[in-house]
């Protein structure tokens, strides 16, 4: 169960900061999270640009990213979404996550696509998550040792940051 008080931020440019040193973030004992202390770039691994190769709907991905915008595009276009999976051998599908991004709006949705993508975005989200940290135990051990923390996102690039519910839901599970 989350608590409450703890809060871990993470974005995919986080620095390299002792857990509840990062900005915005509060600990009650940061001794809790000693496991995280001990990892080179842990926040940075939560977010979905960290490349950790997974496989979702017979894809194989290179960030949770790539498989995000690429179930969008294939809304449009499937076999554009396709240069999004590494059997593409694409230089996009070889990208990082922020390659990824960049390409979000390679096709346009139409309102009736758009309300398509709003129905399911979130599942895609969750499974691409999932996916992601039931391949790599290490990753699994980072999710793990944020323990009981609530877990936010934060771009810092003056948007408001999120509190990501199903990465929190999704260690809850494996735990």
């Amino acid at each position: 169960m989350t608590t409450v008080e703890d809060r871990l931020y993470f974005y995919s440019g986080s620095a390299d900061l002792p857990p509840g040193r990062g900005v915005h973030e509060r600990v009650a004992d940061p001794a809790t999270y000693a496991a995280l202390a001990g990892v080179r770039h842990w926040r940075r691994m939560l977010s979905n640009f960290w490349p950790a190769e997974f496989t979702l709907d017979g894809r194989t991905c290179r960030t949770v990213e790539h498989a995000f915008q690429a179930s969008k595009i294939a809304l449009v276009d499937p076999a554009l979404a396709e240069r999004f999976a590494l059997e593409s051998d694409t230089e996009l599908a070889r990208g990082d996550g922020a390659a990824a991004r960049k390409h979000r709006k390679i096709v346009l949705l139409d309102d009736v696509r758009l309300r398509q993508w709003d129905g399911c975005k979130n599942a895609v989200m969750r499974d691409a998550m999932h996916a992601k940290f039931s391949r790599h135990e290490a990753l699994r051990a980072v999710l793990l040792a944020t323990r009981s923390a609530q877990l936010w996102h934060g771009t810092g690039r003056g948007q408001p940051p999120a509190r990501i519910d199903d990465l929190e839901t999704i260690r809850d599970a494996f735990a």
